[in-house]
């Protein structure tokens, strides 16, 4: 994969006017000029009726040349402005040709530093040009650590329809028809499984033959489907590796039987992939996608009264992460500086599939406005997570109480309620120094005139 191969070169049409190129020729006076009379014919009045009708050609004559001469200015005209409406088109082309391989640039120049995103975005584009049939799914969501130079992909395979079940056809002499033989079950079941197994084993040759620094990659591979039980669409992972650049380079890829190689890398695989029947990923994706640090022990610093106001941003939200780890969660502290609009990452176990929640946690000693709560949805999406939490020392203003309902997936935890769960859960009594006014809602109310932060 060679990101320079992606630039490229400006084909600027030439300028073609049409037929306006062809100039229509002036108007002869050959073409007006009255026949000159015979010598018995000037005898009776030929000279005279010669001369009149010179005098009409002439004029003839005059009104064709203004003619042609105002048609040869219009002409001209429209060609001049076909010529720049040409030049403007020309303009635009290799403008956008020279913005196209600017971002070319700007990637191969992100990717050599190992850029987190230019490399997510290069081994994307290695994916989309795996070598596969043209109606193969080819979508991928791909994460990337520097720190480890580990890729951890989670990639659409085809579903089990790409399996044929009719094997052949047979003819029917007696009846003089074809009939379809159809694929016995296990047979199909076979080939869908060595199917996935091949995809599984391209994506990581392509993926370590495009990237000579990947350490490590993750491949999850996931089908989209509908279950037959419930009847919701779902994106079940049929196959799941975690393999080091050594152990791959070390296989004779032409040589080997997939499945068994599979084995050979300790992968996970679907008992019955045909059926769809899902494994737990080796490699959590969505939680790959953060930077997570050590956790600190911000509670056994509290004194018996302690004030929130007096921590620092950094131990706050490590105590955030330990209120969610007392209630029986597991949870992340994420690097700063690092993933966006996440200070936190928690996941719910017990709840359906797992619930990966991203957490924000402001140390604040005025309101939290909704501009707070529209980064939080940002962050959300981005992250593709299922819930938000925006904790707070302080309290949330009307409208962003109203935002935060209106979304469906972000939860709001003043200081109120933060004092009442470390004393929950913690078991630590706990002061806020700052001053809530009396008007500080609880919840949703009718929005007030109080200035949004």
């Amino acid at each position: 994969m060679d990101l320079a191969s992606l630039k490229r070169q400006p084909t600027p049409p030439s300028f073609d006017p049409g037929g306006l190129a062809v100039v229509p020729g002036q108007p002869s006076w050959r073409q007006f000029e009255p026949p000159k009379p015979g010598g018995i014919s000037r005898w009776f009045g030929g000279q005279s009726r010669y001369e009149q009708q010179l005098v009409n050609a002439r004029a003839a004559h005059q009104q064709a040349m203004r003619a042609w001469e105002a048609a040869e200015v219009e002409r001209r005209r429209r060609i001049d402005e076909l010529r720049s409406d040409h030049e403007a088109r020309v303009g635009q082309h290799m403008a956008e040709i020279a913005e196209h391989n600017r971002h070319v640039e700007q990637l191969a120049d992100a990717y050599r530093v190992r850029d987190q995103r230019a490399v997510e975005s290069f081994l994307g584009l290695v994916l989309s040009q795996l070598p596969l049939p043209a109606d193969f799914p080819r979508r991928a969501e791909i994460t990337y650590s520097l720190q480890q130079e580990k890729a951890v992909v989670r990639m659409q395979l085809p579903s089990n329809e790409a399996v044929p079940t009719v094997r052949g056809y047979k003819y029917i002499q007696t009846r003089d028809e074809i009939q379809p033989v159809p694929r016995p079950a296990q047979e199909a079941s076979e080939l869908y499984g060595l199917l996935v197994a091949q995809i599984a084993l391209l994506a990581l040759r392509d993926l370590f033959g495009a990237d000579s620094q990947l350490a490590s990659i993750g491949f999850n591979g996931h089908v989209d489907a509908v279950n037959p039980g419930t009847g919701k669409r779902e994106y079940p992972c049929l196959i799941s590796l975690d393999v080091e650049r050594e152990a791959f380079t070390q296989l004779v890829l032409d040589k080997v039987r997939p499945e068994v190689c599979l084995r050979h890398l300790n992968a996970l695989v679907s008992p019955h992939p045909y059926e769809l029947e899902p494994i737990t990923p080796i490699l959590d994706f969505d939680l790959t996608k953060f930077s997570f640090v050590e956790g600190m022990d911000a509670v056994s610093a509290l004194d018996s009264r302690p004030d929130l106001m007096k921590m620092s941003p950094t131990e706050f939200e490590h105590l955030v992460r330990q209120i969610f780890e007392a209630m029986g969660v597991e949870s992340w502290t994420t690097e700063q500086n690092y993933d966006d609009g996440v200070d936190a990452v928690v996941v719910n176990r017990s709840a359906l599939l797992g619930r990966l929640s991203i957490v924000q946690a402001k140390r604040y000693k005025n309101a939290v406005g909704v501009s707070h709560i529209r980064e939080l949805a940002g962050a959300i999406e981005e992250k593709k997570a299922g819930h938000g939490i925006l904790v707070t020392t302080s309290w949330f203003t009307p409208r962003s109480w109203q935002k935060a309902r209106e979304h469906g997936r972000i939860e709001l935890i003043d200081g109120s309620r933060l004092a009442y769960l470390i004393k929950e859960h913690l078991g630590k009594d706990v002061l806020i120094g700052i001053k809530r006014p009396r008007s500080a809602t609880t919840g949703p109310g009718t929005a007030s005139n109080e200035p949004e932060p």
